[in-house]
């Protein structure tokens, strides 16, 4: 999986033959590219993405793969990454051998001689098609629950809710996405739903939460559960019979 990855030693503007086992042996799709964006090595991983040949791949420009919008993102982060030896993250859509483009994530860091200086880039790519998958079947079943369900992150703010959710508060989304919780529960409740919440995320249990509507005089039950995915959490409400009228 692609996170934070080492400066690699070299002699020259090519990768040394440790650099080398490296990237071969990396289970993702790993490259390495001049301060020009010039692909100089790459491992078999990406042939096997974008379904070219290693030697189809190499002394080639990445923004041969890429769109001209996601060419000129790849070369501001290139340029940012050298210029502050940072690590930057991109969401970019290579185009296959077929044509396809591809989801996937960018993580690249700086590459660096054996005296210090930054001379390119290596670049580790992630396939996110199986995730999108994932992520859009998981949202399908959000959105077509019978019951009140939202996605909220760590820190309480509703990022997707679906229409049941609207229709029990009586809020429109807009009124309602991006919002925090405390803004339709009470202070109380809030902290408690974050007391629930951090446990929910810290020991991966599910638990249940009474609260009341701030604009309706409703009381419910809910089910707070962690989306994996994506580290948030996921909290529904039961079955109808568990929301009453107060």
């Amino acid at each position: 999986m692609p996170g934070a990855v080492s400066p690699v030693a070299v002699l020259t503007t090519r990768p040394t033959l440790a650099a080398d086992i490296i990237i071969a042996n990396a289970p993702d799709p790993v490259f390495v590219c001049d301060l020009e964006g010039k692909i100089l090595e790459a491992n078999e991983a990406v042939s096997r993405l974008l379904g070219l040949r290693r030697d189809e791949v190499l002394e080639q420009s990445i923004s041969r793969f890429l769109g001209q919008d996601e060419a000129r993102e790849f070369v501001v982060a290139l340029r940012e990454v050298v210029e502050r030896d940072v690590t930057r993250n991109v969401r970019l859509q290579p185009r296959s051998a077929s044509g396809e483009m591809i989801p996937t994530t960018l993580n690249a860091s700086a590459l660096r001689d054996t005296d210090g200086s930054i001379i390119g880039a290596i670049g580790i790519l992630r396939d996110m098609r199986e995730l999108d998958q994932a992520r859009a079947y998981a949202e399908s079943l959000i959105k077509n629950a019978p019951d009140p369900v939202f996605v909220s992150d760590l820190e309480g703010k509703i990022h997707q809710a679906n229409d049941a959710v609207f229709s029990l508060l009586g809020f429109r989304p807009d009124e309602l996405i991006e919002q925090s919780l405390s803004r339709i529960i009470s202070p109380e409740e809030t902290w408690e739903f974050m007391v629930a919440l951090r446990e929910v995320v810290d020991r991966g249990v599910t638990r249940n939460a009474r609260a009341s509507s701030r604009t309706r005089r409703i009381r419910y039950s809910c089910r707070i559960s962690r989306e994996r995915s994506t580290r948030r959490t996921m909290p529904c409400s039961p079955s109808s019979g568990s929301v009453r009228t107060s």
